[in-house]
């Protein structure tokens, strides 16, 4: 769809501003450390070069999402290419969580690190999960089936509370 600058620019803002705490927790959740914040601006910028392409057949939702996950997948698998002959970190989560007070909940580290143990396709199911999406929309954005998404998530949750819950 062809718009003017003007236009452009309302939509992207209206875009980005309405999205912009998922998007945020996106980047946070595909990228290590402070490397979310250049993986922000990636996506961003991923999403003003499609805007032209945006043909309405999906939300402007979902379609900022899929701009994103995939932004955020390329990201990560670049950035696994770059570090793959560095070791990974050596705390280890199991123990983080054992320091926790009876009856805590897990903080959001614990969490991020566990979305990092995810493959590609989990950890886009699960942070549409934390973001409150619908099976319905997790599958359209996704390319997966309802029943798909249910499967993997309820997979994604038994691992969680088999690997940080039951110890």
């Amino acid at each position: 769809m062809s718009h003017s600058k003007a236009e452009t620019d309302s939509l992207f803002e209206g875009l980005v501003e309405r999205n912009r705490r998922r998007l945020l927790g996106i980047a946070r959740s595909y990228a290590r450390g402070d490397e979310y914040q250049d993986l922000f601006q990636d996506i961003l910028l991923q999403i003003w070069k499609s805007l032209d392409r945006f043909e309405g057949r999906s939300s402007a939702d979902t379609w900022l999402y899929r701009i994103a996950l995939n932004t955020a997948l390329t990201f990560r698998r670049r950035a696994d290419t770059r570090s793959r002959h560095i070791p990974p970190p050596a705390e280890d989560a199991n123990q983080r969580l054992h320091a926790l007070p009876a009856g805590s909940t897990p903080d959001l580290d614990l969490v991020r690190r566990f979305i990092g143990t995810l493959g590609a396709v989990d950890r886009a199911v699960f942070v549409l999960y934390l973001d409150d999406l619908s099976y319905r929309e997790m599958a359209e954005i996704l390319g997966l089936s309802e029943g798909a998404v249910g499967v993997r998530l309820n997979r994604i949750k038994k691992k969680f509370v088999a690997e940080y819950c039951d110890r």
